[in-house]
């Protein structure tokens, strides 16, 4: 999935969740949780080593996609109480794609509440023409920005919220190049390509 945002050092996010006013506010979407889109991967393990935070998991998916996942957040998030949380890079060819921020919450309230605040938040900043899509616990809604893709994925089920920044630039050449691997008629991997294509239905055998 394309599965938000957090300033580094002076910059604000709205992915914190704190209460703020949009008017006037100013949202530099290149860098989302406070890795700059287009980092290489050394780059942010080093501001990483250097926050001094945990790395969850460093793992290659492919010869061009690497996905790392580290405990907390760079610029920490102003909730409180303060629930668990992960921050989750994406590169491509060794780019930063995309960079996310998973919630998990115990409580059902305190997730509907966050939830509630979260979306006005995303809203007031980002604008209000977002598309939704939710299938039984599973809600996403999304921004079309001129370089960014914004997704919020909620889940009530799993009490779980993340906020996604997707860079355009890099991702339309990882589609550029999954294309051609189609037309060439490169099987990949079925399973991740059904998913990245959103087609879920089983295709009868002849």
């Amino acid at each position: 999935m394309y599965c938000v945002r957090v300033w580094l050092a002076l910059v604000f996010s709205v992915c914190f969740l704190l209460p703020f006013s949009a008017e006037g506010s100013q949202v530099d979407l290149r860098i989302p949780h406070g890795f700059e889109f287009g980092i290489s991967r050394k780059d942010a393990l080093n501001l990483i080593e250097s926050s001094k935070l945990k790395v969850v998991s460093d793992r290659k998916y492919s010869n061009d996609l690497r996905k790392v996942i580290l405990g907390g957040s760079l610029a920490g998030v102003a909730l409180d109480p303060l629930p668990d949380h992960e921050t989750r890079l994406e590169f491509y060819k060794d780019k930063l794609m995309s960079s996310s921020i998973l919630f998990s919450f115990e409580d059902e309230s305190r997730f509907a509440s966050v939830k509630n605040e979260l979306i006005g938040n995303l809203a007031g900043v980002l604008g209000g023409a977002f598309k939704m899509e939710k299938m039984f616990s599973y809600e996403v809604l999304s921004w079309d920005l001129s370089d960014t893709v914004v997704l919020a994925n909620l889940n009530s089920r799993k009490k779980t919220i993340e906020v996604e920044y997707v860079h355009k630039p890099i991702l339309e050449k990882k589609t550029a190049k999954d294309l051609r691997r189609k037309r060439r008629e490169d099987p990949g991997d079925p399973a991740r390509q059904m998913f990245l294509d959103s087609n879920f239905s089983a295709q009868e055998r002849r």
